[in-house]
């Protein structure tokens, strides 16, 4: 069996702070309490997702590095920065990731449900950035992991 690809995880920032410079504590901030109603409603801080675009960017690099695949640049649909297509050599079907203006990232690994990161992006889901990263790299690399002739590794 053939080593696994290591796929490694640009740098995140790991704190955030508000306008008065308190630390925003995101994926910690309700405890086991219920969120308050209103955070379903409020989006805070958006832009600590964009670093979902590097994530994205290294996923698609580590993908044509390390299976025998190509990518196809694609229309970006409404509310898309850009869009690509990953076919693995000699397939008719694939994977394909886009870039969002939230900013986030959608994955769609061939399943009824794209994969998405963030998941939803509301006060009241509280993801942190690094839990979004890491559920979009796994949904990813599952989808394309060896053993599925449908992605062959390189050879090396």
């Amino acid at each position: 069996m053939a080593e696994l690809p290591v796929f490694r995880m640009p740098s995140l920032p790991t704190s955030w702070v508000d306008a008065e410079g308190v630390e925003i504590p995101f994926g910690q901030r309700w405890g086991l309490a219920a969120p308050p109603d209103e955070a379903y409603e409020r989006i805070t801080c958006p832009e600590r997702y964009q670093p979902l675009h590097d994530v994205a960017d290294a996923l698609l690099a580590h993908l044509l590095d390390e299976y025998e695949c190509v990518a196809e640049e694609v229309p970006a649909a409404a509310h898309e920065l850009r869009a690509v297509r990953l076919l693995a050599t000699g397939r008719s079907h694939g994977i394909g990731i886009a870039w969002t203006d939230f900013p986030g990232v959608r994955a769609d690994l061939g399943g009824e449900v794209d994969a998405a990161a963030p998941i939803c992006g509301c006060d009241a889901c509280d993801e942190s950035l690094e839990q979004a990263a890491e559920q979009l790299s796994d949904s990813v690399l599952r989808a394309v992991a060896p053993g599925d002739a449908d992605w062959p590794l390189r050879a090396r």
